[in-house]
């Protein structure tokens, strides 16, 4: 890599150098998109039950699923997720994986008959069922070697236009408040990552360059590593009531209670194979980020089932936004080592912030057809406008300062409706086992993106004449590749590319496997 001197004037960095980190288009995305859980045997059926009903896994897709119920039933399912992936780095490949156990379902439904048999409200049902929508679970990691380009290259060039002085901490100034740099940059410029150009108080050299004559340079071979680990979910309880009108029209309403939680982390390091190379005496540096957001949402939903003729079954089912209230924390750590014996490690400020977040509208509509006692398939597609969400500030105050607007037009303008796409089988090999497979397509919202994520699914069930139960399902989402760097281009005063960021190659997938027990009384 080759930098010029009189050429360093870039943009500041985009993410890794702002003040504030929550609040991105990326975050509204995750917490309004839905991957949903529930029984083993909504997995196992693709989920695909807006229409079959019948399921306390499926009360959060269709509330009338609760009022196909002529009985009561407790249901409780455990899981085991297990994220993997493998990144191609600079030709380095790695392997991941990160494993979790979960509770994503239990609840309770209640059916009470009204006395009528043929006509009218036949029975009208209670139920309380805990869902899981979302799980954020992922683990990525890459390595390489190279001595073109490096992170505090790119730290650098974005750090220009910064009076340095003004990153100085010291029992007199705090910089992480009081000047306009990025928290990246202070602790890159206080751990010594960072240099002062000669005769130029704003613009910067990394630790891991020389200067010839008017070029810089990465000066030697550097080892980077990265790792990325997410963790959390987004869970919902329906509080829900249901009923069954003359055994073929079935009615649900749902009051959901939404509880989000995530947790992201990074660290980024690079560490000099020949330190003799580098005029800073340079050694290693690592760089630490993380980032947790939780909070809690509520939203209203309706669904219908309809039996038009024997054995065909239609269904549908409408849901409000969600209106979630959230809270944010960020910090950030840097390490530097030198060959020289100096070594510094130091800390950003604990960053907390409070807003709202509104998804978009969802629907879903289904059709299914039971076979009798021999089993039955289904189909369903939901809809989902992303252009709609939208972020609002928790204080009341400060919306009159538009602080999301810039965020907001860009995502009615660039992103979409999208749809998601579920097919399920049952076949009853006998009165008490059960044979289920399904299959989901879930289309990306983003305008830019045509990314489809396919989850296939396969699944068991035994049913006691006791009343017992227990239903096994295996869920895989098939790999999807995506590409990435792990830092910004190296750009000229008219943002040509100089020298461009490696770019890696992450496939990335995940599989579970559920297992519900419960009784019917």
């Amino acid at each position: 890599m080759k930098r010029y001197i009189t050429t360093i004037f870039s943009i500041i960095f985009i993410a890794a150098c702002q003040n504030v980190w929550g609040q991105s288009i990326w975050d509204a995305y995750r917490y309004s998109q839905q991957f949903n859980e529930g029984t083993a045997r909504s997995v196992a059926m693709g989920n695909a039950m807006v229409a079959l009903g019948g399921d306390i896994g499926a009360i959060s897709i269709n509330p009338a699923a609760s009022g196909v119920y002529r009985y009561h039933e407790f249901t409780f399912t455990p899981s085991l997720t297990i994220a993997n992936g493998e990144t191609d780095y600079l030709g380095t490949i790695t392997s991941d994986s990160k494993t979790r156990f979960g509770v994503p379902n239990f609840g309770y439904v209640g059916s009470f008959s009204t006395g009528r048999q043929n006509s009218g409200l036949i029975s009208w049902n209670l139920a309380i069922a805990f869902n899981r929508t979302n799980n954020f679970t992922s683990r990525m990691s890459a390595y390489g070697r190279t001595a073109e380009s490096s992170w505090l290259s790119s730290l650098a060039q974005n750090t220009a236009g910064i009076y340095a002085p003004d990153m100085d901490m010291n029992s007199t100034n705090d910089p992480f408040y009081t000047s306009n740099a990025g928290w990246t940059s202070i602790l890159g410029w206080n751990t010594s990552l960072l240099d002062t150009l000669p005769d130029s108080p704003e613009d910067y050299l990394a630790a891991t360059e020389n200067i010839n004559g008017y070029d810089i340079a990465v000066a030697g071979e550097l080892d980077q590593r990265f790792v990325k680990e997410s963790i959390g979910n987004i869970s919902e309880v329906a509080l829900n009531f249901g009923g069954n009108i003359s055994n073929k029209l079935f009615f649900g309403f749902n009051l959901g209670i939404t509880s989000i939680w995530y947790k992201y982390s990074e660290i980024y390091s690079e560490t000099a194979v020949n330190p003799n190379q580098f005029d800073s005496q340079f050694s290693n540096f690592s760089h630490y980020y993380g980032y947790s957001t939780s909070g809690t949402g509520v939203n209203l939903k309706a669904g219908i089932i309809y039996l038009p003729v024997k054995g065909l079954r239609l269904g549908a089912s409408i849901s409000t936004p969600t209106w979630m209230f959230l809270y944010e924390e960020w910090d950030e750590e840097m390490a530097s080592n030198f060959t020289d014996g100096y070594s510094q490690q130091l800390s950003s400020p604990l960053g907390t912030y409070n807003y709202r977040l509104n998804t978009p509208f969802r629907w879903n509509v289904g059709a299914a057809y039971t076979f009798g006692k021999i089993g039955a398939i289904s189909i369903d597609y939901e809809g989902v406008n992303y252009s709609k969400m939208k972020f609002l500030e928790d204080d009341q105050m400060s919306s009159a300062y538009d602080t999301f607007g810039e965020d907001n037009r860009y995502m009615k303008e660039n992103f979409k409706s999208a749809g998601v796409l579920r097919a399920g089988l049952e076949i009853n090999a006998s009165q008490q086992f059960a044979i289920r497979a399904g299959y989901q397509r879930y289309a990306s919202g983003y305008k830019h993106d045509n990314t489809t994520v396919q989850v296939g699914s396969f699944g068991l069930g035994y049913t006691a004449n006791s009343g017992f139960f227990a239903d096994v399902a295996y869920q895989q989402q098939f790999k999807n590749e995506e590409s990435f760097q792990l830092y910004d281009d190296i750009v000229d005063s008219n943002n040509n590319i100089i020298t461009a960021a490696p770019v890696g190659i992450n496939k990335y997938g995940n599989w579970k496997l559920l297992l519900s027990i419960g009784f019917r009384f």
